[in-house]
């Protein structure tokens, strides 16, 4: 009789297992369905840095001659001599901004992901590569004049938050703060938002004039970009390299806009 009972429950649970993994089964495409969805309706940063020889000819196509910037900044970011931050995997970039009215910093993650309250992650695709995940914990906090200080090189860690110091340090390991030098400042970049263009998304525009450096010459990077949801990137994508001429560029233009700052301000001693 117990014997009998045991076999009894034993087809009871073999029954019960078979249902739930055919329930599973039959789940799963919902599931993905729904993963995919999301994924969706997540956000890309679009962007294309103009040749130098086309700023003026993008320029004149979205009307910027008649339309003030929004905003005109001062812009630093930090590294070591080396720069070890930037070329670590993943990078990580140090950045201070300051207008007539605001100020803030930005440690941000670029190629990995950082989950963690009040972490904010994208991804960024500039024009030739490939979609790259960045996370940035930012803070407005700071007063303009000790951004300035930093922006010589003196007391940079105290511009920065505790929690940007953690996601930092979670990141590159302990920092030598007092040994982060400053690339930079870049005065005068101006930015124009939500601008027109027919037939597809408002664009971000930045214009940022290197000045010239031993061995360097003066460079201008007159940036493109757009933030759109993962299923308008192609699109977008396609709208930006037709309006700044990149499908056609043959001037290496790929590269992103921090790294050329970077490179630019190498070897600087403010």
């Amino acid at each position: 009789m117990d014997q009998s009972r045991m076999l009894s429950r034993q087809i009871v649970m073999i029954r019960l297992i078979r249902a739930v993994l055919v329930f599973a089964f039959c789940l799963s495409p919902i599931l993905a369905s729904a993963k995919t969805k999301a994924t969706d309706s997540e956000i890309v940063e679009v962007k294309c840095l103009v040749p130098e020889d086309k700023i003026a000819d993008v320029s004149g196509k979205l009307g910027l001659a008649s339309k003030p910037p929004k905003k005109i900044r001062v812009v630093c970011f930090f590294d070591t001599a080396s720069m070890a931050l930037f070329n670590h995997i993943p990078k990580l970039i140090l950045r201070s901004r300051y207008d007539s009215s605001e100020t803030d910093t930005t440690v941000k993650v670029r190629g990995g992901k950082v989950s963690e309250e009040g972490v904010e992650c994208e991804f960024d695709r500039v024009c030739g590569r490939d979609r790259t995940e960045a996370c940035s914990v930012n803070d407005e906090d700071q007063k303009k004049g000790e951004i300035k200080t930093a922006n010589r090189g003196t007391d940079v860690k105290k511009i920065f938050s505790k929690k940007q110091e953690a996601v930092a340090e979670s990141v590159f390991g302990k920092l030598k703060w007092d040994e982060l030098k400053p690339f930079g400042p870049v005065k005068n970049v101006q930015i124009w938002k939500d601008i027109a263009v027919p037939g597809g998304e408002p664009v971000t525009v930045e214009r940022w004039e290197l000045p010239a450096r031993p061995g360097k010459p003066a460079r201008v990077l007159f940036e493109v970009s757009a933030k759109v949801s993962f299923d308008k990137e192609a699109q977008t994508l396609k709208q930006i390299e037709e309006l700044v001429g990149a499908a056609k560029s043959e001037t290496g233009e790929s590269e992103a806009k921090t790294g050329i700052v970077l490179e630019h301000f190498a070897g600087h001693s403010p």
